[in-house]
């Protein structure tokens, strides 16, 4: 009996066809039913109704290894919008979100023993979706907080008692209370992820509770008169952004990046702000909040000094370039400006505590007096974001006008106040020494540029 083989060709005795694999027989019954368990899965995608109608959900299965080395196949979803989305962009978005899921995934069964090792995946997976600001912070809150308690720990050896110890002793070192909500946010987020995944039966940090902080919060303000000695010492530039913060109570991040164009007369375009963290394009984004895109009223001493400032800018040409650059004609850095100039400037008047917050806290204080609580929100634009108008349409209240107009006339005159004081009572001081005319010549308060001008002894 001739064996399987191939086929006689036309005109060949059967005997006389070779095998061409002797001895082995083809099922083409079966091929592909037990193919290789792919490491990168195609998924699909249905339309199921959900409490808020109908979405495409996708699936996939991804076959995992558990801690006893055993392999199992998962299967997992994700919603991927609203099922009015074509077809081939809910596809599209599956296939990014596996490829985003499963890059860890073929080292993860090896490397997630301890609380470490799920930190490093679990951040890993997450700092697409995070800011650099953010992801820089929150590593560093867990490597100084989390990391040297429970880093070496197994995830199986972790319960709810050693995590609530962990923020209640941060609590009671003093933390702040955000940097303990962070760490009980994501220590959560964190075990939810791995009991998705399996690697722990149940999340021990389900009933991890937020403990009680006492917040400690700074009220200082400055007073009209420490205000009015600022602005009565000031150099030009330094006398007009102080005159801004004070008035229209700006945040730092906002007014170092104002531009020509956002000066519209009687009012202060606010749609930018500076991020110290970030480097090149993304340096200057957005501003804090929905609410803070806004415009800030500006009274007619201050909209006077503005124009003067503007007129004699050597960039007043180009409505894009900033307010107040620095000589690489790029915004200061907030810490660099308080610094360098303010500070400086406040020591010189005998304030030793001034920050931007202070600043910032001294409009909102005084405006109190002149302004009704909705004027007084609108003046620091914390409005809810659903409550407030979109900058094509919104419109600043008469009253906020008048009520930042009163306070500018009280700033004006607390500066005006000061000058007379040093004037009158110039005369019945002593005639100065040698030693401290020279002492007082070290201590004189130039611009940051003429600083930077300065002729180099060494050379």
């Amino acid at each position: 009996m001739r064996e399987r083989g191939t086929r006689p060709l036309p005109g060949q005795p059967p005997d006389e066809a070779k095998d061409t694999a002797p001895g082995c027989a083809l099922d083409f019954q079966d091929l592909g039913r037990r193919g290789p368990r792919t490491q990168s899965p195609e998924g699909w995608v249905k339309r199921i109704e959900r409490d808020n109608g109908k979405v495409w959900v996708g699936f996939f299965h991804l076959w995992v290894t558990n801690q006893n080395g055993e392999r199992l196949r998962r299967k997992k979803e994700k919603v991927l919008g609203p099922a009015s989305m074509p077809k081939h962009e809910a596809l599209k978005k599956l296939a990014a979100y596996i490829q985003a899921f499963t890059r860890v995934e073929p080292t993860q069964a090896t490397v997630i023993r301890t609380y470490a090792d799920l930190w490093r995946t679990f951040s890993g997976l997450k700092s697409g979706q995070w800011s650099q600001p953010f992801r820089e912070t929150i590593r560093s809150v867990f490597a100084t907080h989390v990391l040297p308690v429970i880093g070496k720990q197994r995830l199986d050896q972790i319960g709810l008692a050693t995590l609530q110890l962990l923020v209640n002793q941060m609590a009671e070192d003093g933390y702040s209370k955000s940097t303990v909500r962070k760490v009980r946010m994501y220590v959560k987020a964190s075990f939810d992820y791995a009991a998705d995944e399996d690697l722990v039966a149940k999340n021990p940090a389900r009933k991890l509770a937020m403990p009680k902080i006492r917040k400690t919060v700074c009220r200082r303000y400055l007073s009209m008169e420490e205000i009015g000695a600022l602005l009565s010492e000031a150099e030009p530039r330094e006398h007009l952004v102080l005159h801004i913060l004070a008035a229209c109570g700006l945040r730092p991040a906002e007014i170092l990046v104002l531009r020509m164009e956002d000066f519209h007369g009687n009012q202060l375009r606010i749609d930018e702000a500076l991020k110290d963290r970030e480097k090149g394009t993304a340096r200057i984004g957005e501003t804090k909040t929905v609410a803070s895109d806004s415009s800030v009223p500006v009274p007619p001493n201050l909209a006077r000094e503005i124009a003067e400032w503007i007129a004699g800018h050597p960039e007043r040409t180009n409505p894009r370039a900033f307010l107040f650059p620095s000589r690489r004609k790029t915004p200061y850095t907030v810490g660099n400006y308080l610094k360098r100039v303010l500070k400086p400037l406040a020591q010189n008047v005998g304030i030793e505590d001034l920050t931007h917050q202070a600043l910032r806290r001294t409009s909102s204080t005084h405006i109190q007096k002149f302004a009704s609580v909705k004027d007084l929100q609108g003046h620091l634009r914390h409005t809810d974001a659903s409550t407030t108008l979109t900058h094509y349409t919104q419109l600043i209240p008469d009253s906020l006008h008048e009520a930042v107009a009163t306070l500018d006339e009280h700033l004006v005159a607390a500066a005006n106040d000061s000058k007379q004081r040093s004037h009158s009572m110039a005369p019945l001081r002593a005639a100065p020494t040698d030693a401290e005319v020279q002492t007082k010549a070290s201590q004189i308060i130039v611009s940051i540029d003429s600083w930077r001008k300065r002729p180099n002894p060494r050379t």
